[in-house]
């Protein structure tokens, strides 16, 4: 996933937490086992968004029922 800019935005997962890195912005949330997400990005929570790992791990994407989904991939 890229921001408005081009530049790629960063998920680092670590157990049930997760934060997303852009234009030196960080977003914190939590992932649960059941792969739901919330997370607070500009003093916004989103929640409800659910995530989806394809391709043998390589690939995440958060579906959000607020809009479109958000993926990512490792590199």
């Amino acid at each position: 996933m890229r921001d408005p800019n081009g530049n790629a935005l960063v998920m680092t997962v670590t157990g049930g937490s997760l934060t997303v890195g852009y234009q030196g912005r960080s977003c914190p949330g939590t992932i649960s086992a059941g792969m739901a997400v919330t997370m607070t990005c500009q003093g916004e929570t989103i929640s409800g968004g659910q995530a989806v790992v394809s391709d043998g791990g390589q690939r995440l994407t958060v579906n959000w029922p607020q809009g479109k989904p958000d993926r990512y991939v490792r590199p």
